[in-house]
């Protein structure tokens, strides 16, 4: 237990990393730039594929299920929201999917789904 909440703290620093260095590369900027999105994912995916390596497949189960069923649920919703009410709740313009979602949504959801997976632990769930 102790040690899932050290490598979930962990995982928290790591993630909010990433986040700070997209905000440094892009805090100039409007646009969209690759090595923004890239520094938002690449250090949450690398350390999820070193705990998968170090303590079993099971962290990288929950990132890939995380990741797909979250981009379903983004796009079922957002047709859904575009079917009942007329018009869309958000809009991406990169690698979009029907308008309701986006392909370059698919690791961010899997890194959302990893992150409360730890925290359900630390709060002993």
């Amino acid at each position: 237990m102790e040690n899932t909440i050290s490598l979930g703290f962990l995982f928290f620093i790591i993630t909010f990393a990433g986040f700070y260095f997209a905000y440094l590369y892009g805090r100039h900027t409007k646009q969209f730039r690759w090595r923004e999105y890239f520094a938002i994912i690449i250090l949450p995916i690398i350390f999820v594929l070193l705990l998968s390596y170090m303590y079993g497949e099971k962290i990288l189960v929950m990132f890939l299920v995380s990741a797909f069923v979250g981009f379903g649920l983004e796009y079922l919703i957002g047709l859904a929201y575009e079917k009942t009410l007329n018009k869309k709740l958000w809009v991406y313009n990169r690698m979009s999917v029907g308008g309701y979602t986006s392909v370059l949504s698919i690791p961010l959801w899997g890194v959302a789904g990893v992150f409360f997976w730890f925290l359900s632990k630390m709060i002993g769930l």
